[in-house]
């Protein structure tokens, strides 16, 4: 019992100590500052130093490394503050630097504990840090949602990127792309809403997801073909008219039930037949479209030829010997 009563003397003293020690040495250093005829306050850098000496007396112990995270931001951000206030305050700087210094107690309190509130917490602190960035340094200009749309996949994958949540995960992440493309569209480019385009492959995330297995059946690759072509050859009659560019994305996208299809081993030749034919129905029907006086697209039809001759002869050949 004696011993715990002298423990607490001593850190009581200390405490004292500390406080009065260190208020006599801001006091001397304020006193030399405004008697020698200084007229900016410059005793405040080293009573930021000197104010050290109290905080660590009177936090030693047990929950030193939380209380000393959030007072020592705290008086940090104070000095950064007062530094800005009495030197450039026309331009408020001190916000950036504050900006790092915050990580300090959010990390300290929450990141080994509790990674969704952490997530919460300094995804917001990054939102708002980027907002009041672009609002300070360039207001005329909208550029904040980027990182907007980059941090906000933080806490969403904390809270769905999971096997039990992953379903959800890919419809909320699917419709926050679709949103910010569109965004972004709507403000850039409002004449030209090349957002469309991205609609159809975005949306067959969640349902590749949602159909698991029987995403990769031949079934699922001739309907979700079949329903990309439709969806931008609506395109190519409605919004964006005269050249027929539907032909480009039908030529990727029936290499989908394509290769469900034949790209399996024992099938090689037949795949590489039905993909020479494919891509050079292809060239020849861009080569009519866009340049029909001039006959291009022999060149790659003798390039891809070579395909199917090699497959016989290398694979289907060496396979009945």
């Amino acid at each position: 019992m004696t011993e715990i009563t002298d423990q607490s003397n001593k850190r009581r003293y200390s405490i004292g100590f500390s406080i009065v020690g260190s208020l006599l040495i801001i006091g001397f250093m304020a006193f030399i500052n405004f008697s020698t005829g200084g007229r900016f306050p410059w005793f405040i850098y080293p009573s930021y130093a000197v104010l050290w000496w109290p905080i660590v007396t009177i936090l030693s112990g047990r929950n030193m490394g939380k209380m000393l995270s959030l007072i020592g931001s705290l008086i940090t951000i104070a000095l950064l503050f007062l530094t800005n206030y009495l030197t450039s305050w026309s331009y408020p700087w001190f916000l950036f630097p504050s900006f790092a210094i915050l990580w300090w107690p959010i990390s300290v309190f929450l990141a080994p504990r509790n990674c969704k509130l952490f997530s919460v917490i300094a995804s917001a602190v990054l939102i708002a840090f980027f907002v009041t960035t672009n609002y300070i340094t360039t207001p005329s200009v909208l550029w904040f949602y980027y990182p907007l749309f980059a941090v906000i996949w933080w806490p969403l994958s904390v809270f769905f990127a999971k096997p039990k949540t992953i379903k959800a995960y890919s419809i909320i992440g699917a419709l926050i792309i679709i949103a910010f493309l569109t965004f972004e569209n709507y403000k850039d480019s409002p004449n030209c809403p090349w957002a469309l385009f991205t609609y159809f492959p975005v949306l067959m995330w969640p349902v590749a997801v949602l159909l698991g297995r029987r995403f990769s059946k031949l079934l699922t690759a001739l309907v979700g073909s079949f329903a990309g072509i439709l969806y931008y050859l609506i395109l190519n009659m409605t919004v964006f008219k005269g050249f027929p560019w539907v032909i480009f994305p039908t030529y990727v996208l029936l290499w989908w039930p394509m290769a469900v299809a034949f790209a399996k081993r024992g099938r090689e030749m037949i795949f590489s037949i039905a993909g020479f034919l494919l891509s050079a129905a292809f060239f020849i029907a861009v080569n009519r479209i866009t340049s029909p006086f001039t006959i291009w697209a022999f060149y790659p039809v003798f390039a891809l030829v070579w395909w199917p001759l090699a497959t016989y002869y290398f694979v289907y050949r060496r396979r009945l010997i």
